[in-house]
C-alpha cells in the first residue's frame, strides 16, 4: 500500500535539493562580485553562511520583479548565478578533503541534519494504516499550499481560493513565490516546495545567527563553538509549559501548540515561528542582513558604499513582501536609529540608511500598489496595551472584578514583568543581565551595541503598545518580537561563553545567583520547546481518538485520520486525470476546510462563504456565486453543469457529509466519478460531458 509518510519525506528532499541551486547560488555569485562583507577573503564555510542569507534577502522581490516583467530574464538571472557559482566553487570543492573539515564544522552539518529531520518528522503527514494525521501547522500552510501552487502557474497569481474572479492575490507571498520557482521547471508538489522551504529558512537563520556574533557582536576568536552555541540556543523558548501545565491540569484544557496560552499576546518559539510562519524568519534574515550591510559599511569607514545600499535596499524590500509585520518593525526601528545618527551627526551613515530606504521603496512600489484595496477587516495598526488574560483572570478569582477598561489597564500594565518573564524566560533574564553589565560598565556602549538596543527597545515598544486588526489574529503583536529575539540569543551566546568557556571573562559572566536563574529558565525553556513539538505532532491523533481536546478543527469522534486518507487519496488520484488549472469545487460550508485546501492543489471558484476575499476579490461577487454554488450539495436535482459552466469548475467535490451524498436518486449517485470511497466522490462536470453511470 502507498505510504504517505515515506510519499512526504521523499518529497521533501527531492523539492529541498531541487530549492538548493536558488538558496546558494544567488547570493555565492552576488557576494563574490560585489565582495559583499569582505566575501572574496573568507573561508568556504563563511562564504555559504554568507551566501544563503543573501539569497533569501535579494531573491524573492527579485524573483517577483523579473517574473512580472521580464519572464527569460528571470531564468537568465538563475542560470547566470548557478554558473557563476559553479565556476567559482569548482576549484575550491575539488581539493576539499574529509580531513580538513574541522570538528566544528561537522557540528554545523550535524545541526543542519538535525534540523532536516525535525522538519521531516513534524510537517510530513503521519500514516497509521488507512489513518492520516497532517501536523497541525496545517492551520496555517493549507491555505499557503493553494497560493504556492497559483504562484507556479502565474506571476502574479489570482486568489487561488476565488477562481476565475480577476481577482489578484493580496497578500505577502514572496517568499512563497521564491520557493515555488523549482516548480516551474520540475514536477514537484506545491506542500513538499512549501515544507522544503521550512528547512531552508531554518538554514538561513542559523547563517543569519553566525553572521550576527561575526559581524554585530564583533567576535573574533573562537567564532565556531560560539556559533554551535548560538544554532543551539535556537531550541530554548520561553517558561510557556508552565501557564500550558496549569491550565491542562486545571480544566483538562491542552493547548495543540503551547504559545496560545497567551491567546493574541504570544511570543513564538523559534522552532514554532520556522514550523508556522517561515515567511516571516525569512524576512528577519532580509531585514537583518540589510542591517548588518549598512553597519559594517559604516564601520569601515569607507566614504560611500554604493552595493551594499543598493543590495540593503533589495533586501529590505524583499523583507516587505514576505512580511510587512516583520518590515514595519525594521523600519520603526531604522527612523529612531536615523534620529540617532543625525543627533550624533553622523552624516556618511544617515546618507547610506537614507538611500537604502529610497532604494527599498522604489523596488518594492510595484508590489506593495499590487496589494491595494486588500484589507477588509480592521486597522493594519492601533493602540493597545499587551494584554495578560491569564494574569486578569487569576485577579479576577480573587474577588476582584476589574470590570471598567481603566482598571483591566491597569492590571495589564501591572502583570508586564511577568508577562514577558513568562513569554521570554531565558532571554528575558539575559536582557536585564546584560543591562546591569552595561550599567556596570562590563559592557562596551560602542554603535553596536546601541544599535542593538535601539531595535529591542523597539520590539518591545511595539509589542506592548501597539496590535493588528486586519484579522482575528493580532500577528504584528507576534512578530514584531522576532528581531528582539535574535539579539537577544546573540548576547546569550556571549554570556553562556564567559560562564562555561571563558575563565578570562569571567568578568562578563553573571554571578552566582544570575548563573542559577539562568540554568533554571534554560532547563524549563528547554522543557517549554519539547513539549510543544509533542503536542504539534500529536494533537491531532490525540484529538482524534478522544484523548484530548485540542484544536478546533481537528473534530473528535468524525473519523479524522480516515477522513484526512480518504480526501488526500482522491485528490491525489484526481490530480493525474486533470490538468494543475483546472478548478475544483467542494462545498463552501464544509467541516474539513483546512483538508481540502492541504490536498487539493487546485483552485476553488468558492474557497468558503466569503471566498476568502481578504487575499483578494470582492465579497460581494462571492456572495452571489456561493448562493449559486451551495445549492448543487443539497439539492439531489441540482443543475450542476450549469453552475459548472458559470464558473468554469472542472469538477465537483463531495463528501459523505453533505445533504446531497444522503439521497441516493440524487446526481452524486448517477454519475461515474473521476476518484471515490467511502468519505467522497470527484464528479467532472460542465459542458458535452458523457459523465451518466448508464454511458459507461
Amino acid at each position: 500500500m502507498h505510504n504517505f509518510t515515506i510519499a512526504d519525506c521523499l518529497g521533501m528532499l527531492k523539492a529541498g535539493i531541487a530549492l538548493a541551486p536558488f538558496m546558494v547560488a544567488p547570493g555565492f555569485a552576488i557576494g563574490w562580485m560585489l565582495d559583499l562583507f569582505d566575501f572574496r577573503h573568507r573561508r568556504l564555510i563563511l562564504q555559504f553562511l554568507i551566501a544563503v542569507p543573501l539569497s533569501v534577502s535579494i531573491c524573492p522581490m527579485l524573483s517577483y520583479m523579473l517574473g512580472r516583467f521580464f519572464p527569460l530574464a528571470l531564468w537568465g538571472f538563475y542560470l547566470a548565478t548557478i554558473t557563476v557559482s559553479t565556476v567559482l566553487l569548482f576549484p575550491k570543492l575539488k581539493y576539499l578533503r574529509l580531513r580538513t573539515i574541522s570538528k566544528y564544522e561537522w557540528g554545523a552539518l550535524g545541526l543542519v541534519t538535525l534540523w532536516i529531520i525535525v522538519c521531516l518528522a513534524w510537517l510530513t503527514d503521519l500514516q497509521l494504516g488507512n489513518e492520516l494525521y497532517p501536523p497541525i501547522e496545517a492551520f496555517d500552510h493549507s491555505a499557503r499550499a493553494e497560493m504556492t501552487a497559483a504562484l507556479a502557474r502565474h506571476i502574479p497569481p489570482d486568489n487561488p481560493l476565488f477562481a476565475n474572479a480577476s481577482a489578484p492575490l493580496r497578500y505577502h507571498y514572496l517568499w512563497l513565490l521564491f520557493c515555488s520557482l523549482p516548480m516551474r521547471i520540475l514536477h514537484l508538489s506545491a506542500r513538499h516546495v512549501m515544507y522544503a522551504g521550512v528547512i531552508w529558512c531554518g538554514i538561513a537563520l542559523m547563517c543569519a545567527v553566525a553572521l550576527g556574533l561575526k559581524f554585530l557582536s564583533g567576535i573574533q576568536s573562537d567564532i565556531e563553538r560560539k556559533c554551535l552555541l548560538g544554532i543551539g540556543l535556537l531550541s530554548i523558548t520561553g517558561l510557556d509549559i508552565l501557564p500550558v501545565l496549569y491550565l491542562g491540569l486545571k480544566s483538562n484544557e491542552w493547548l495543540a501548540d503551547t504559545e496560545t496560552w497567551n491567546g493574541n499576546y504570544q511570543i513564538t518559539s523559534w522552532v514554532g515561528s520556522l514550523l508556522w510562519v517561515p515567511h516571516n524568519v525569512a524576512a528577519l534574515v532580509a531585514c537583518f542582513v540589510a542591517f548588518l550591510l549598512l553597519r559594517q559599511g559604516a564601520e569601515h569607514n569607507q566614504r560611500w558604499i554604493t552595493a551594499p545600499v543598493v543590495i540593503s535596499g533589495m533586501a529590505f524590500a524583499s523583507a516587505i513582501g514576505m512580511s510587512v509585520y516583520v518590515a514595519f518593525t525594521f523600519v520603526v526601528f531604522g527612523l529612531l536609529w536615523l534620529l540617532g545618527l543625525i543627533v550624533r551627526k553622523e552624516w556618511r551613515e544617515v546618507a547610506s540608511l537614507v538611500c537604502a530606504g529610497v532604494v527599498a521603496a522604489v523596488w518594492a512600489l510595484h508590489f506593495v500598489l499590487s496589494l491595494r484595496g486588500a484589507a477588509t477587516g480592521g486597522a493594519f495598526i492601533e493602540f493597545a496595551l499587551r494584554q495578560f488574560p491569564l494574569g486578569v483572570a487569576a485577579v479576577r478569582r480573587l474577588g476582584i472584578e476589574l470590570q471598567s477598561p481603566v482598571s483591566l489597564v491597569f492590571a495589564n500594565a501591572l502583570f508586564l514583568p511577568l508577562n514577558y518573564a513568562l513569554e521570554l524566560g531565558f532571554f528575558f533574564a539575559v536582557a536585564i543581565l546584560r543591562l546591569w553589565q552595561v550599567r556596570r560598565g562590563e559592557i562596551d556602549f560602542d554603535v553596536n551595541e546601541q544599535a542593538a538596543w535601539t531595535l529591542v527597545t523597539t520590539a518591545f515598544l511595539i509589542g506592548t503598545f501597539l496590535r493588528s486588526s486586519t484579522i482575528n489574529n493580532n500577528d504584528l503583536g507576534w512578530r514584531c518580537f522576532l528581531p528582539a529575539q535574535l539579539i537577544l540569543l546573540l548576547w546569550a551566546v556571549d554570556m553562556i561563553y564567559a560562564w562555561f568557556f571563558d575563565t578570562a571573562g569571567l568578568r562578563r559572566a553573571p554571578g552566582f545567583w544570575g548563573r542559577q536563574i539562568l540554568a533554571i529558565c534554560l532547563a524549563i525553556g528547554t522543557a517549554s520547546t519539547i513539549f510543544q513539538m509533542f503536542m504539534l505532532r500529536s494533537a491531532p491523533m490525540l484529538t482524534d481518538r478522544g484523548s484530548i481536546t485540542a484544536t478546533h478543527w481537528v473534530v473528535s469522534g468524525q473519523h479524522f485520520g480516515r477522513r484526512a486518507f480518504a480526501l488526500r487519496s482522491v485528490y491525489e488520484s484526481t490530480s493525474l486525470q486533470l490538468p494543475p488549472s483546472a478548478v475544483l469545487q467542494r462545498n463552501p460550508a464544509s467541516r474539513n476546510i483546512i483538508l481540502h485546501m492541504l490536498y487539493s492543489g487546485h483552485d476553488e471558484a468558492a474557497g468558503n462563504f466569503d471566498c476568502w476575499s481578504d487575499f483578494g476579490g470582492d465579497s460581494a461577487v462571492c456572495k452571489l456565486r456561493v448562493q449559486s454554488i451551495v445549492p448543487i450539495f443539497f439539492l439531489p436535482a441540482a443543475d450542476v453543469d450549469s453552475v459548472c459552466r458559470d464558473y468554469e469548475i472542472s469538477a465537483v467535490v463531495v463528501e459523505d457529509q453533505d445533504p446531497v451524498w444522503q439521497d441516493p436518486s440524487s446526481w452524486v449517485w448517477s454519475r461515474q466519478p473521476l476518484a471515490a470511497n467511502d468519505f467522497v466522490r470527484v464528479i467532472r462536470c460542465g459542458v458535452g460531458l458523457e459523465t451518466s453511470l448508464d454511458q459507461h
